[in-house]
C-alpha cells in the first residue's frame, strides 16, 4: 500500500494535471461508478433514480461490474452501462466524456485513480473509504451511521441534486417471468462471508416446520460453488427441491421472483429479493441491519439480535454465537405473518 498509492497518485494527476477544485456546475454528463457485488450495486439503484429525475436532460452512465451489468439491465433511469475493464482501455474510452463522477462504491484500489484521470471537473465519493486515496476527490463527505443508500443519496444532493428516497428495483423483462404451481419457500443457506451465515441446522428446522404447516414447495437455492451446502441442507428436508445453481443472474432473479418468500442470511440474493418485491426474511448478525438492511421494503423483515463479541472478529469467526441467538421458531412465525399479510394485501 505505502508504494501503490503515491504511484497511483502520479498516474492519476499525471493523465489529468489541471484537475480542477470543485464548481457549483449543474451536471450535464454523470458518470456514476459501483464496480463491487450484488448488494453494493443494488444499493445503487435509488441514487440512479435520483440523478435522473435531478437531471433529467444530463447524459447519465454507470461503470460497473460484471454482475452490475446484469443487475443495471433493463433499466430505465441510464443512458448507457460500461463494464469494469483494463484501466488502460477504459482511460481511452472515457477520457474527456464527463463532467462529473459520482464513486458509490469500488472495492478496486485503482478505480478512483482512474476516475480522477479522466478530466471531469468534479469527482465525489465518501471519505474513509478508498484505501487511502480520498485526496484525489474534488469533494467528499464524511463517513457517518447511516444505511448505505442514505449515503449513495447524500452523494447526489453533493452536486446538487434531490436525493429523493426509493426502494430497491430491478427490472425483468416479461420473457424472464416464470411461475411456480402452488406455494413455493427458497431457503437460501450461503453467503458470500460464513460469519454472516445461520446455521445449516436452524435453516432445516424452519424448511420442515414450514412444509409441514403450509404443504409448499421447499426450494433450495445458492449460486456456482454453493452446491455442497445446498445438498447438505436438501438432505435435511425431505421431499425439498434444489434450484439450478449455475443460473446467471437475471434467471436466478426470475426464479426468486417467482417464489412466494425467501428465507436467507444477511447476502446480495436477499437484496435481490427485496428489490424484486418479493416476500423476504434475513437473518442478521453481526451485520447491523440499520446499515445494510431492507430500504422502504414493507415486504421484507429481519431476525436480528446484537453482536455478541466486541469487537467483532468478522472473517476470523469460527462460531458466529450472535447468530445462535436467533432460533428457529422466531424465523419461522416470522414468515408465517409475513405470508398472511402478503397473500392479504
Amino acid at each position: 500500500m505505502t508504494f501503490k498509492n503515491p504511484l497511483l497518485r502520479f498516474l492519476a494527476r499525471a493523465a489529468s494535471p489541471s484537475l480542477p477544485a470543485s464548481t457549483p456546475i449543474v451536471p450535464r454528463r454523470i458518470l456514476a461508478v459501483s464496480t463491487t457485488a450484488l448488494g453494493d450495486t443494488l444499493s445503487t439503484m435509488p441514487a440512479l433514480k435520483a440523478l435522473r429525475h435531478s437531471f433529467p436532460d444530463a447524459y447519465l452512465a454507470a461503470l460497473t461490474s460484471k454482475i452490475g451489468l446484469q443487475i443495471l439491465d433493463n433499466n430505465p433511469w441510464t443512458d448507457a452501462l460500461y463494464p469494469l475493464q483494463s484501466p488502460i482501455s477504459l482511460w481511452h474510452h472515457l477520457r474527456g466524456q464527463f463532467d462529473t463522477i459520482l464513486l458509490f462504491h469500488a472495492s478496486q484500489r485503482y478505480v478512483l485513480p482512474l476516475c480522477a484521470s479522466l478530466g471531469a471537473s468534479r469527482l465525489v465519493g465518501t471519505s474513509c473509504l478508498n484505501k487511502g486515496l480520498d485526496d484525489l476527490f474534488t469533494s467528499s463527505l464524511p463517513p457517518i451511521h447511516e444505511h448505505e443508500i442514505d449515503r449513495r443519496l447524500a452523494l447526489v444532493k453533493l452536486i446538487g441534486g434531490y436525493p429523493t428516497p426509493s426502494p430497491l428495483s430491478f427490472f425483468l423483462r416479461p420473457e424472464e417471468k416464470k411461475l411456480f404451481k402452488g406455494l413455493c419457500i427458497a431457503l437460501h443457506p450461503g453467503a458470500k462471508d460464513s460469519y454472516k451465515c445461520w446455521p445449516l441446522k436452524h435453516f432445516a428446522a424452519v424448511g420442515n416446520a414450514l412444509q409441514k404447516a403450509l404443504s409448499c414447495r421447499i426450494l433450495i437455492t445458492g449460486g456456482p460453488t454453493e452446491l455442497p451446502l445446498m445438498q447438505a441442507l436438501s438432505n435435511l428436508i425431505p421431499g425439498s427441491h434444489l434450484a439450478d445453481h449455475t443460473l446467471p443472474l437475471r434467471q436466478f432473479a426470475s426464479t426468486l421472483d417467482a417464489t412466494d418468500l425467501f428465507i436467507s442470511s444477511d447476502t446480495g440474493p436477499f437484496h435481490l429479493d427485496c428489490a424484486l418485491n418479493t416476500p423476504a426474511i434475513a437473518v442478521y448478525s453481526p451485520t447491523d441491519p440499520t446499515l445494510c438492511g431492507p430500504y422502504l421494503c414493507p415486504t421484507a423483515a429481519v431476525c436480528s439480535k446484537p453482536r455478541s463479541c466486541r469487537p467483532c472478529l468478522r472473517r476470523k469467526c469460527k462460531l458466529p454465537f450472535c447468530l445462535l441467538q436467533i432460533s428457529p421458531d422466531e424465523v419461522v412465525q416470522q414468515a408465517l405473518r409475513l405470508l398472511e399479510a402478503n397473500i392479504s394485501a
